[in-house]
């Protein structure tokens, strides 16, 4: 008897926290909509020492973060999966709406993701774009983590009027996650882990705010 109720103890030890972590997986049944800013005749920032285009390294950071989302369960849309201009922030937004619509659901969050750009080739930070109180959450919980991971200086949330954040009525953020114009960064990214370590960040945010969803509240 003693041997079959300590099997039983060893049993539930091993089962109830895989139990407890699919439960409570942060990602389970959430829909993401991913937005790589920029994109064909749009090219943002440039890096000229090392012909970095942050069209291209928005879109390439958003793949890589797509495949750690579906990974963990979630479902992801992209406003664009190409280098296709888009002309319109509004746009953008109406192509997230329609693909999540087309799931049978609208979007759970949008993340708008870029990189920022300077004339100054020193200059670094994290930047984390929201329009309303609602969105807020969301852009401290990816600023929070970006700085954490990426060890850039935090230059805090910026509010209002920028970006795709604007339209749309979807709890959404834009990230910057660093300049592109420095050259540091642009090396960390060529030949270093940057992408990889952006991608995961982003995706830590994401975790941290859905595992401490806000209060349900209107937009201001």
């Amino acid at each position: 008897m003693n041997k079959l109720f300590l099997s039983i103890i060893l049993l539930s030890a091993l089962v109830l926290p895989t139990l407890g972590l699919q439960a409570v997986a942060p990602f389970d049944g959430k829909l993401i909509a991913l937005d790589a800013g920029h994109g064909g005749d749009e090219i943002g920032a440039v890096n000229t020492t090392y012909n970095l285009l942050e069209k291209d390294v928005n879109l390439e950071v958003v793949k890589v973060l797509q495949a750690k989302l579906e990974a963990a369960g979630a479902t992801v849309v992209l406003t664009r999966e190409g280098d296709e201009t888009i002309p319109t922030r509004r746009e953008r937004i109406q192509i997230a709406k329609a693909k999540c619509e087309a799931l049978g659901k609208e979007c759970d969050v949008l993340v708008s993701i870029h990189h920022n750009g300077s004339s100054n080739p020193d200059t670094d930070g994290t930047l984390v774009i929201y329009n309303e109180k609602q969105d807020k959450p969301l852009a401290q919980a990816l600023l929070n983590s970006l700085v954490s991971k990426l060890g850039t200086q935090n230059l805090g949330l910026e509010n209002g009027g920028f970006g795709i954040t604007v339209f749309g009525h979807l709890v959404s953020a834009l990230t910057e996650g660093y300049f592109l114009t420095n050259n540091s960064e642009a090396e960390q990214y060529l030949f270093g882990t940057r992408k990889e370590d952006e991608a995961q960040a982003i995706f830590d945010g994401l975790a941290s705010y859905f595992s401490n969803p806000p209060k349900k509240g209107g937009r201001k």
